[in-house]
């Protein structure tokens, strides 16, 4: 039996079991075992996730692994504060997703150059996280639209650091454009709005001197190389028993230098 079908078997068997146990809750055959039931559940789903975690390092080129590790680890935390019942509920489900964040965090750290996407999703999970979290004392729902919005620009700001600058500067555009509409968003209905609106033009006219100072300040690229090549010969001056007919330059006789396009 192949790796493939070992693993699809255990992740059948996990998803029967859980769904055996879940309708058994439901209908209240173990209602009186309820407590004892969860941090049996608790404990079932943090080891899954912990033996997970542990396999990757022996099977490192199947780094989904990461996901379904911090993921079980994450319901189990989840599961075991639902036990205390003076925890607020949105904290609960806010671990959730601060499990998914610490998933595509480490997916991010094991290859940075090609798992540099990773912050994406990894960043929007935090701040999902955070949104949620901040319901407990925050009920305007302006501010948690604002700090939503400027959350997802600064993870676009983090791409732009983390994932290389030249590579990835165009993460620069809706990270500005998020944390401008979390602005926008957080002074609705009052006078700061109304200066924004008035005032936000004045950003372009910053930005295109930024980007002339930019371009200024930049050393012109190197030219092009010239470099003499061999005259075709005549067909007739060829001499008399010369070898083929080739009549164009000789071959490496032109040389070009193209401009490097990291150059500053």
């Amino acid at each position: 039996m192949s790796d493939r079908q070992v693993n699809l078997l255990v992740w059948a068997v996990a998803f029967v079991v859980a769904g055996i146990l879940l309708l058994l809750f439901n209908f209240g055959v173990l209602a009186r075992y309820e407590p004892m039931a969860q941090y049996i559940v608790a404990g079932v789903l943090g080891a899954g996730g912990l033996g997970i975690l542990i396999s990757y390092f022996w099977r490192r080129d199947q780094w989904w692994r990461l996901m379904p590790g911090w993921t079980l680890l994450a319901l189990a935390v989840m599961v075991l504060l639902s036990l205390n019942d003076s925890v607020a509920r949105p904290l609960i489900a806010a671990v959730l997703f601060v499990g998914l964040a610490m998933a595509f965090t480490n997916l991010y750290l094991v290859n940075r150059a090609e798992h540099w996407w990773a912050i994406i999703p990894g960043g929007f999970m935090l701040v999902l996280a955070g949104v949620i979290s901040l319901t407990v004392t925050i009920t305007r729902l302006e501010t948690l639209g604002a700090i939503l919005f400027a959350g997802m620009g600064l993870v676009f700001g983090m791409v732009y650091l983390l994932a290389g600058r030249r590579r990835h500067w165009w993460a620069l555009i809706p990270a500005g454009v998020l944390i401008l509409f979390g602005l926008l968003t957080y002074s609705v209905d009052n006078t700061v709005q109304n200066a924004l609106l008035r005032w936000w033009p004045a950003a372009l006219i910053v930005i295109g001197a930024g980007i002339a100072f930019y371009a200024t300040t930049q050393s012109a690229p190197p030219s092009r190389l010239s470099v003499n090549v061999a005259p075709s010969m005549p067909p007739a001056n060829r001499k008399p028993g010369q070898l083929g007919e080739y009549s164009q330059p000789a071959p490496g006789a032109s040389v070009e230098v193209l401009p490097d396009p990291d150059h500053r």
